[in-house]
């Protein structure tokens, strides 16, 4: 392998190094923001009196759904 070849590969290899810390970033906020909503929804339906009902449809796309019906 040439000098020139060496080079590329090595800036691919921290291209992807980036990229896949940039996507795993974007996971944990998006992660982080989701957890925070639905804290704020179940906390705002416990002080209007109701009962939450909360079904999690994907851990990993973070996908659900909340209904909060009056006691």
């Amino acid at each position: 392998m040439s000098f020139i070849n060496k080079r590329n590969l090595q800036g691919v290899i921290w291209l992807l190094v980036i990229v896949l810390f940039a996507v795993c970033l974007i996971m944990l906020t998006d992660n982080y923001f989701n957890n925070q909503q639905i804290n704020l929804l179940l906390t705002g339906c416990s002080k209007n009196g109701g009962e939450a009902i909360l079904e999690i449809h994907n851990n990993f796309t973070g996908s659900y759904s909340f209904e909060c019906k009056p006691k």
